[in-house]
């Protein structure tokens, strides 16, 4: 048995899923956070009960060549491919998923994506191709009706929401609702 330690990778890590970020760690997860946001990583390390599990990837995900280089060395530091991906990036970026994906596709061994993606790709249902040894899953948020007035999902419910997912092995939810589409705040 090995004695590595779990490896996950978080892409938009800062904010909406700090709170998943620090129970990576509390699980015994080395945390390799994506953000352009160096100063705002520093805080959520300095907040961290396990700061020395946190490491930061500064690198903004829309470009594409310094993403690869900084995930390849993330590996190679590492000494392997991650165990989990999180993955919450906006649409604008539609080379950086796959171009991760391509970097881990030598991973033999089962290890989990979850893709995080905005309430409007619910109806889209996109196919996210993924190496063969891969779990994927996937996570819509959604909004919540508060005494008939939406608001979009706070930090805590989201991160507490994708925790839920982790721990369940769901293959497919969403966090808070869609309905009514209606109501949904744009």
């Amino acid at each position: 048995m090995s004695n590595k330690s779990l490896f996950a990778f978080v892409f938009g890590g800062i904010g909406m899923l700090d709170g998943v970020c620090h129970w990576l760690t509390e699980e015994g997860y080395d945390v390799y956070v994506v953000t352009k946001h160096q100063h705002l990583f520093d805080q959520m390390k300095k907040n961290s009960e396990y700061p020395e599990k946190l490491f930061s990837l500064a690198v903004d995900y829309h470009d594409d060549q310094t993403l690869q280089e900084k995930v390849r060395e993330a590996i190679k530091q590492h000494g392997c491919c991650p165990d989990l991906i999180i993955s919450y990036m906006h649409n604008s970026a539609p080379n950086a998923l796959p171009m991760i994906l391509k970097e881990v596709s030598t991973r033999t061994d089962p290890w989990k994506l979850i893709h995080i993606q905005g309430s409007s790709s619910f109806f889209v249902k996109e196919n996210t191709t993924v190496p063969k040894p891969c779990e994927y899953r996937r996570v819509y948020l959604g909004f919540v009706d508060e005494n008939d007035s939406p608001r979009w999902l706070t930090n805590e419910e989201v991160a507490n929401g994708i925790i839920k997912v982790i721990k369940r092995d769901f293959k497919e939810t969403i966090i808070g609702t869609l309905k009514p589409w209606s109501k949904r705040l744009s």
